[in-house]
């Protein structure tokens, strides 16, 4: 099985929130992996050692400044009532909303939905902030988001020159 259904779970609170409710057909648009398809979609996309961002290596391309082009903010714009994305993230994806996207906390929790459902929910999934990455299916672009409130974007995978 792929998938786990949403009301399983463990964090489906996040959708549910008494101030940010995802209506139905969006929640039907939210997938959770299971264990396994998590696994694999964490390890052919962001670490193939590490199980968390907290133990990413000097190997992990999250962790290499040099994929990551900006960074802005996305704390104000969570906060606000508006339910607009940050800047900074709108004008570096240019996704079309069928677009399928992972948002991996880690190696065993991914959620997969689409560009369209995530961006009018980004904020029922940054109540997991730490170090989560966006990614696209067949997508180069990346996001992570920080728990200090920032947002980076970059291209995943790509490493520039070592500079010696």
């Amino acid at each position: 099985m792929k998938y786990i259904p949403l009301s399983d779970y463990k964090n489906t609170w996040i959708f549910r929130h008494a101030e940010m409710p995802v209506p139905a057909e969006d929640l039907e648009q939210i997938k959770p992996l299971a264990s396994v398809a998590a696994i694999d979609i964490w390890r052919n996309n962001i670490s193939k050692q590490c199980l968390t961002p907290e133990d990413f290596g000097d190997d992990d391309w999250p962790v290499q400044e040099e994929i990551w082009e900006e960074s802005g903010s996305w704390q104000e714009e969570w906060e606000s009532d508006s339910p607009e994305l940050p800047r900074v993230v709108t004008e570096h994806l240019q996704w079309t909303p069928e677009t399928t996207v992972f948002y991996c906390i880690d190696s065993e929790a991914v959620l997969e939905t689409t560009w369209d459902v995530f961006s009018r929910h980004w904020k029922n999934f940054l109540f997991f902030d730490d170090e989560c990455i966006l990614i696209g299916r067949k997508r180069k672009q990346a996001l992570q988001f920080h728990q200090d409130g920032t947002v980076s974007v970059g291209r995943k995978g790509i490493v520039a020159a070592s500079k010696n």
